[in-house]
């Protein structure tokens, strides 16, 4: 019997063909393969698959919100762990404290609903943007800073802008994002009645509001304030522990010390600088800055008290906590 001989040429030819069409098969699967690896991942995908991301991991997935980080077209400023640490939250288990409702508030309050690139925020300062956070119907703002000094969004600094995502784009900020408190429509008076470390101040700003609505009205108001606001620490250190020992200053008296804390508006600490600002009351305060330290001095001071905690947002300004009253 004869055996069949692949030596011919159209042999060759057939053979040939056969492999030329198997190496475009195959090499036409990893070319899919590749191109679906490729695939750009979603601001949800980074964060999750990121070790610098794992906080804020935890606060999505606990808040339930992981699939609106995979929402088109958004912006997120994302704290990455040390952000978090920087803002007093050491690690994950820290989150428990919060409910659902908070956390999901507070995530919200780091999304825009539109994809925009560090160029696309106009040179401005305190420019309000709407973020995904809502209440009542109505979108609460955040305030974003743009200029030679870098991009910020509520004084909390963009260190890395523009990471791109197939949903939209990430920012990573050094500082986390916290919304004005629903209290007293989330104004000043809000923010120092949310803080229990500012509950001395705030006997002193209800104690005043009844004698002095003008002063009262600027705290409540829609007109922006800066308010350097002393912790209860501050007030014992003048022997004022109590609302009782509070209560027992002259109104007057009160009332001019707490005009020295508030100066006319909205003043993040990227927007601090070196040098002097009037304060309600018309006196004097000098502001210093050095790295990352914030002091401010009034007249009644020997030594300048500092910021101790800087960027608390109101609807109607912002709160940097100080260490001393400024007298």
């Amino acid at each position: 019997m004869k055996k069949t001989r692949l030596s011919t040429p159209r042999s060759r030819a057939l053979l040939l063909a056969v492999l030329a069409a198997l190496f475009t098969f195959t090499t036409s699967c990893d070319k899919e393969e590749d191109t679906a690896s490729a695939q750009p991942k979603t601001v949800a995908d980074l964060i999750v698959e990121s070790s610098d991301f794992t906080i804020l991991e935890a606060a999505i997935l606990q808040a339930g919100q992981l699939d609106a980080f995979k929402n088109p077209n958004l912006t997120v400023f994302a704290p990455n762990d040390a952000a978090f640490r920087a803002s007093g939250v050491a690690d994950a288990t820290s989150l428990t404290a919060l409910t659902k409702e908070q956390l999901t508030g507070i995530l919200q309050y780091h999304v825009l609903k539109a994809a925009v690139a560090s160029s696309g925020f106009p040179m401005e300062t305190n420019k309000a943007v709407q973020t995904s956070l809502s209440i009542n119907n109505q979108a609460v703002v955040a305030y974003v800073t743009n200029g030679t000094g870098g991009l910020f969004i509520n004084g909390a600094k963009v260190i890395t802008p523009d990471v791109k995502a197939a949903n939209g784009i990430m920012h990573v900020i050094d500082h986390i994002l916290l919304p004005p408190p629903t209290g007293s429509g989330g104004s000043l008076v809000g923010v120092v009645q949310a803080d229990t470390s500012l509950s001395l101040l705030g006997v002193a700003a209800l104690r005043i509001a009844t004698q002095n609505p003008t002063l009262a009205a600027v705290l409540t108001g829609t007109q922006p304030y800066t308010t350097f606001a002393p912790t209860n620490n501050a007030f014992r250190a003048l022997k004022l522990s109590t609302a009782d020992t509070i209560n027992k200053v002259p109104v007057a008296a009160l009332t001019a010390i707490l005009a020295n804390h508030v100066v006319a508006g909205r003043l993040y600490s990227n927007n601090l600088t070196t040098g002097d600002v009037t304060a309600y009351s018309t006196g004097k305060l000098t502001v210093t800055t050095t790295g990352t330290t914030v002091t401010v001095k009034s007249k009644g001071l020997t030594a300048p008290a500092t910021v101790t905690s800087a960027n608390m947002t109101a609807t109607n300004g912002v709160v940097h906590k100080i260490d001393k009253v400024l007298l």
